[in-house]
């Protein structure tokens, strides 16, 4: 897809990912609709990209909110005439345990992580395709494919966008709109600062190597105009998801290593009633 003169909303624009894919774009000659729930970092960032040739506009939106989401794509089609292009990054984190964590907190990663995206596609895609044309890129998580222990609730939630993207990516096919998802690994961004932690954070191996906002923003961009089904930023990256398919017992064993010993759950002890029931390997239980 040419890039110059269309529209483009991205969601979580207001910082990491967002904010640098809005930098890129405004760079590209795209108008830029930015949306998150933080209406004076959006507005900061507007002003920061006054200089560049793309427009901007400050769309303050909880992706959560199914009204919200359609209110903020018909803007952007009244503003600017449609809707071309739309990245779905808003994302939260959670580091807790899968059997003694906060079902509230996992049900609330799903509304934004998952549910937010949803919310954002069936706004975009009937404008898509009255228009006859589109894109749209659901930014994932290398998260996706290897799951470190004690983010698995956050791996669900990319492993779901990232089976949506592939449905919807041959659903759309006939309409000319592409989907492309993005598997972003270490990235310089406020992410653990900002990760709800029922559990603290074990630090980083040394041979942890990040990569910028801006080099995740080069991707999404190329995917835009070459039309990539997938894409990776780092070879390091690649190279752990392949690693993880032929080997996933050694990468299971390196997460484990880099988290170290097992951090323990907070769950109620529970009193195992006595069965009458023979015990495993033909011993009798004791009577209740």
């Amino acid at each position: 897809m040419r890039l110059e003169g269309r529209t483009a909303i991205i969601t979580g624009a207001s910082s990491g990912i967002g904010q640098a894919t809005a930098a890129r774009f405004a760079e590209e000659r795209v108008n830029v609709v930015l949306a998150s729930r933080s209406r004076k970092k959006l507005e900061a960032l507007a002003l920061d990209l006054v200089s560049f040739p793309g427009r901007t506009l400050v769309v303050p939106t909880d992706v959560t909110d199914r009204l919200a989401v359609e209110a903020l794509v018909r803007k952007t089609a009244e503003e600017f005439g449609g809707v071309d292009i739309l990245v779905n990054n808003a994302g939260a984190g959670l580091f807790a345990p899968i059997a003694g964590g906060s079902p509230e907190n996992m049900r609330r990663l799903f509304e934004v992580n998952f549910w937010g995206a949803v919310n954002c596609i069936q706004a975009a895609v009937p404008y898509m395709q009255t228009q006859g044309r589109g894109h749209i890129v659901n930014v994932a998580s290398i998260a996706a494919k290897i799951t470190p222990p004690y983010m698995g609730m956050y791996s669900a939630t990319k492993f779901a966008l990232a089976a949506i993207s592939d449905a919807l990516r041959s659903e759309l096919a006939g309409n000319r709109i592409g989907v492309s998802t993005i598997y972003p690994g270490l990235t310089q961004t406020s992410f653990m600062e900002n990760m709800t932690q029922e559990l603290e954070v074990p630090p980083l191996p040394p041979v942890a190597r990040f990569v910028s906002s801006e080099a995740v923003a080069r991707r999404i961009v190329q995917s835009i105009r070459l039309g990539l089904r997938d894409a990776y930023i780092s070879p390091e990256d690649i190279a752990m998801v392949g690693l993880n398919t032929i080997a996933p017992q050694l990468v299971d064993w390196t997460m484990r290593t880099f988290m170290g010993h097992p951090l323990p759950i907070d769950a109620p002890a529970i009193e195992i009633p006595r069965s009458r029931l023979p015990a495993p390997g033909g011993e009798q239980s004791e009577p209740a």
